[in-house]
């Protein structure tokens, strides 16, 4: 790929020297001789001088920073020095004709000469119109890309802080698991240690991923359960209901803390306990998660760190092809998470 440099060299090549040629057709069609040696030399200057003081043009430009400038200052530089290019670009056309061609018309008023210069004023106006739309239109991609860059990776960090947020939470909930059974049955806590130290080497290597397969985060939420299921026994049982590949991509824990929560807010607060029901289904690219649990929501909601962080992880993994709900009916709480993968 060319360099911006040598892109512009290549269309002050291929612009410049498409004028010259089309200057040689007008000039075969309309003169009874036809194109001479000598007209030839003439275009071939002109074009020659019309790629000098283009770039002479440029290099202003860019020396006086004149491209940042906003349009009506931009403009009241850029008219006048192309009238002044346009004199000196005559200039060098009337002493080519002199020192190459040993002529020189000793007619030419100042008036003729400064309306000569107008008129080829006009193509350095057209030059830097091009030049200036360009570079504005390349500055402004260029500025773009590095305003996504710049978006991606405050997400990715933000994500990124998400995510460890998540483990010193889901820690605590299991602990809290665990002590409740030292005291009842220490035989089944130390038990349930080891299943929460394989839970948490899990958990861990998923926290270093920005996504997971759904085959991995069923995986880290079946563990869970089972660890609960020692501390709850009969009093929890789970209901799974899933109809859905298991490798799509999901962001980590987004179900594994709806499960959480499910537990923590909803059976642990029973005395019977309760059932969990695990749905998950997947139809013309939308994938549909129902994590229900016996319970109802109080004290306005479950507006904990699992909620709220699963909002923002979903926003910033799909902005608005995405949602998260949580309801209630009949003694049950529901939290459902809605993601369209066909725009993302």
């Amino acid at each position: 790929m060319f360099k911006a440099s040598g892109l512009y060299w290549v269309f002050q090549l291929l612009g410049w020297g498409a004028f010259g040629i089309i200057l040689m057709i007008i000039i075969y069609t309309s003169e009874t001789e036809g194109l001479d040696t000598e007209n030839i030399l003439y275009v071939s200057t002109m074009v020659i001088l019309f790629i000098v003081m283009s770039h002479l043009l440029r290099t202003i430009f860019i020396k006086f920073n004149w491209l940042n400038l906003k349009f009506l200052p931009l403009l009241a530089r850029v008219m006048p020095t192309c009238i002044l290019i346009s004199y000196l670009f005559l200039l060098s056309i009337t002493l080519f004709e002199f020192m190459m061609l040993g002529e020189m018309d000793d007619s030419i008023e100042f008036l003729d000469f400064s309306i000569k210069a107008v008129v080829y004023s006009i193509f350095f106006m057209s030059w830097s119109t091009f030049y200036i739309t360009y570079h504005l239109v390349n500055k402004s991609r260029v500025q773009e890309l590095e305003n996504l860059k710049l978006n991606a990776s405050q997400t990715e960090i933000e994500l990124k802080n998400l995510r460890e947020q998540l483990n010193p939470h889901f820690l605590f909930n299991s602990l809290n698991s665990i002590r409740a059974l030292i005291d009842l049955e220490p035989s089944t806590a130390k038990t349930s240690v080891t299943t929460l130290s394989n839970l948490l080497r899990n958990s861990l290597q998923m926290g270093k991923k920005s996504n997971v397969t759904l085959s991995e985060e069923l995986d880290l939420c079946k563990r869970y359960l089972e660890l609960e299921g020692i501390r709850f026994e009969e009093r929890l049982r789970v209901i799974w209901n899933v109809n859905a590949p298991m490798d799509i991509v999901i962001p980590p824990f987004i179900i594994q803390t709806q499960v959480e929560n499910a537990i923590k807010h909803g059976i642990s607060k029973s005395i019977d306990g309760g059932d969990v029901f695990v749905g998950i289904n997947y139809t013309q690219e939308n994938l549909n998660i129902k994590v229900e649990n016996t319970g109802r929501i109080k004290n306005g909601g479950r507006q904990g760190i699992g909620i709220e962080n699963t909002k923002r992880r979903l926003f910033l993994h799909y902005k608005q092809n995405a949602s998260f709900n949580l309801t209630e009916e009949n003694d049950r709480v529901r939290a459902e998470i809605n993601i369209n993968f066909s725009n993302t």
